[in-house]
């Protein structure tokens, strides 16, 4: 579980995070993925992420697509969007997101990653990459 707001926004901006939001008030939770789009002629990053929600039983593939964060700034949905700005996995995202971008922990909230990188998605097993959500050669890459 992280500690921080700023843990949680270098750990989602990583590149190919997968994270976990459970309300302490009520016990719900979603699983988000939030993956760093890519340039489509020269496959560089951009400055663009796309969140997906799990609505499925497969862990892997079966994600639903929200909305974006463009340039590490505010969350929103799209033309594109699958749900709307009132469902209660977007609101729980928006406010997540919220509260991160200005530097605080969300109240009532935990947050979790799954145990992978937050960059390339290898398996973490360092006890410091474990808790960080990124493995120490992504760290030193990202310069965390």
């Amino acid at each position: 579980m992280f500690n921080s707001a700023a843990e949680i926004k270098t750990y989602a901006l990583a590149g190919h995070a997968t994270i976990t939001l459970t309300s302490q008030r009520t016990g719900a939770h979603y699983t988000y993925r939030v993956n760093r789009a890519k340039d489509r002629e020269t496959g560089e990053p951009t400055n663009r992420w796309f969140v997906a929600l799990l609505t499925g039983p497969d862990n892997e593939s079966d994600y639903t697509y929200l909305g974006v964060v463009d340039g590490g700034g505010d969350f929103r949905l799209t033309g594109k969007s699958k749900l709307a700005a009132d469902a209660p996995p977007v609101r729980g995202f928006a406010y997540m997101w919220g509260w991160i971008q200005t530097g605080l922990m969300p109240p009532k909230l935990e947050v979790r990653h799954e145990g992978h990188c937050g960059r390339c998605g290898r398996t973490l097993t360092v006890p410091e990459s474990i808790d960080r959500g990124i493995g120490p050669e992504c760290s030193k890459m990202m310069g965390v």
